[in-house]
């Protein structure tokens, strides 16, 4: 026998093209939170991987292989690569298994976007460890890849004994060329693609467009109303009517929170509403409340929005809602006021200020406004995933409301 099986050729190939892919998939993903879809793709091919190998395995052991061409010393070293890369193409995966199964957040595994991946039954303090493993194997798996690509060329330059063509669809020798080339190129046009995405991110622009005040977040409290000296020139007048606000369909609840290096994080709440009582000649007067439906928050990625929704950041499963009161507003400007109430998020209750500004007249008012968020003071954000998120999010809001004046 001087070929390998044809059943060998196949999953040879079909490892060292996900194995190029991984590694530089590996070394080159952003590690921030813009890279999930990434990171699970890096799962995915990682999961195949392992696959692959336990069934070359099987492959190996039911037909026999052909005779080596050497002895000695260069046969025991092809020998120890060969050895060494079945070792590092299960316990890579394996590893990477336990890595994100011990992890601080469990984030979902889904095989290919379809087939889900339980979480290995491992105690979360051996995560540091997994990870250094994890790591070096990967430094491991590198050095076995160049070592089995220099073997390849001595024997097909130096050589010339045609080993290429045992591992050779038909025993085609520019057929294997071929297909050695094409691994080589693939894993590094994918860390070049890869890498040059990742550095040449830009920050993207706002989602929502409003207007910029002077650090809403600093006025924690409510002032005090205005006398009726200031507000009312005529004290026995009665107070005309405040109008009650409609918001219209169409409105958006979006946030934003930097994240180091990796950008920002963009998403928006689908689902919220508000019972608005305000006057803009009487802010003082207001009454103010949004209830936001935290289920609907997302950042455009399934992973992600299940992340937003367990424990670590909004815990949904226990605080369905969040909602800002305020019993009264401030004029800061033409048309631009601050509304100083409490927000309820996650269990805690803390002072928060919003800024807002009405573009219209009469009934019919847009308005875009802002908010800044502490985010650590609500419990948002724990854990290594929001290791590098900054403390403050920022909230913008846009709508259009319809007023109604109570019936006389």
């Amino acid at each position: 026998m001087t070929r390998y099986s044809l059943g060998a050729i196949v999953l040879h190939w079909l490892i060292a093209f996900a194995l190029a892919f991984e590694l530089a998939l590996g070394f080159a993903m952003p590690r921030g939170v813009e890279g999930f879809a990434l990171f699970q793709l890096h799962k995915s091919v990682g999961i195949s991987i392992l696959l692959l190998t336990v069934l070359r395995l099987g492959w190996r052991l039911a037909h026999p292989r052909p005779a080596p061409l050497e002895s000695g010393w260069a046969h025991r070293m092809a020998h120890a690569v060969h050895v060494g890369f079945y070792l590092f193409m299960l316990l890579a995966p394996l590893t990477g298994w336990a890595l994100v199964s011990t992890a601080p957040i469990k984030v979902p595994t889904l095989v290919f976007g379809t087939l889900p991946l339980p979480h290995l039954p491992l105690a979360d303090s051996l995560n540091p460890i997994v990870e250094e493993a994890h790591e070096l194997l990967a430094w491991f798996g590198i050095a076995l890849f160049l070592l089995h690509v220099a073997g390849a060329v001595r024997h097909e330059i130096l050589l010339r004994d045609r080993l290429l063509e045992r591992m050779a669809p038909g025993g085609s020798r520019p057929l294997g060329a071929a297909l050695a080339l094409g691994v080589l190129a693939l894993g590094i046009g994918a860390f070049l693609s890869i890498g040059g995405a990742k550095s040449g991110r830009e920050e993207p622009e706002n989602v929502a467009t409003a207007p910029v005040t002077d650090s809403p977040i600093a006025e924690q409290t409510p002032e005090a109303s205005p006398s009726a000296e200031e507000t009312s020139p005529a004290a026995s007048e009665t107070p005309a009517p405040i109008p009650t606000w409609t918001i219209s369909p169409g409105g958006r609840l979006a946030f934003k929170v930097g994240n180091g290096d990796a950008g920002v994080v963009e998403g928006s709440f689908s689902k919220w509403q508000g019972a608005i009582a305000f006057d803009p000649e009487r802010p003082e007067t207001a009454d103010i409340r949004i209830t936001v439906d935290l289920a609907s928050a997302s950042v455009g990625d399934s992973t992600q929005d299940g992340m937003l929704a367990g424990d670590e950041f909004f815990a949904v499963s226990r605080f369905s809602k969040a909602v800002f009161t305020a019993r009264s507003a401030r004029r800061t400007g033409t048309d631009r006021y601050t509304a100083s109430g409490t927000l309820q998020l996650k269990g805690a209750s803390k002072p928060q200020t919003i800024s807002f500004r009405l573009t219209g007249s009469g009934l019919a008012r847009k308005v875009q406004g802002s908010a800044t968020v502490a985010r650590a003071a609500f419990g948002v954000g724990e854990g290594a995933a929001a290791e590098g998120l900054d403390p403050n999010v920022t909230v913008n809001f846009s709508f259009d409301a319809k007023g109604t004046l109570p019936a006389e």
